[in-house]
């Protein structure tokens, strides 16, 4: 663990700690372990989630999006098109991506 790190406890249903202890074993990973990994994606989804959400009301650009998701524009894109969220560009959009 790094010096940046903070230790934080949390009440989980027994089910859930069955589980995370099962997948752990079968992954020959410590509980702990598994709930960061679990943790880090479950937060880098949620950030690309945000950022859809923005994108797809127009509130963001795609490149602020991609930004705020912490991904290129390129793959933001390639979330949406999985998603199902039309790309919209539009010229002030451009203008942004330039300035950028």
């Amino acid at each position: 663990m790094d010096s940046l790190s903070e230790t934080i406890s949390l009440r989980l249903p027994r089910e859930t700690i069955v589980k995370l202890d099962e997948l752990a074993h079968k992954e020959g990973k410590d509980r702990s372990a598994l709930i960061r990994e679990i943790l880090e994606f479950g937060v880098k989804e949620k950030k690309i989630e945000h950022a859809v959400e923005l994108y797809r009301r127009g509130q963001i650009t795609g490149w602020k999006a991609a930004q705020l998701a912490d991904v290129s524009l390129w793959n933001f894109y390639k979330i949406l098109a999985e998603k199902g969220v039309l790309i919209q560009y539009s010229e002030l959009d451009l203008e942004e991506d330039l300035k950028a």
